[in-house]
């Protein structure tokens, strides 16, 4: 499993930045499990909206992807979270990493 801390101010392009990222340091490790941790990540006040980091992991990665957020609803896209798309990555959001990790596992 491949894990990622994010912290600081989430900007705009922040989760394309992010999903790229992620891409590129699947790719290099061949790994297909990702946790990403977003507790530490704070909005701007300006900012309007939820970060479609969802809707970017999910055009960047490959469909045997298993992704697997912690965070807040409040702060991602989770419409399309816990849904089987076909030819895309599953992604699910947790609240806490226990959680996360245990369906990571299945």
């Amino acid at each position: 499993m491949m894990r990622f801390d994010v912290e600081g101010l989430w900007h705009n392009g922040d989760a394309l930045k992010l999903a790229y990222m992620v891409k590129a340091a699947v790719a290099r490790v061949r790994q297909d499990h990702v946790l990403i941790d977003l507790r530490r990540v704070d909005t701007p006040p300006e900012a309007k909206g939820k970060f479609l980091i969802c809707d970017r992991l999910r055009r960047a990665l490959t469909p045997k992807t298993k992704v697997v957020l912690v965070a807040t609803p409040e702060l991602v896209d989770t419409e399309c979270v816990s849904m089987s798309l076909a030819q895309c990555p599953d992604i699910a959001l947790f609240g806490a990493e226990r959680d996360a990790l245990d369906w990571l596992s299945k």
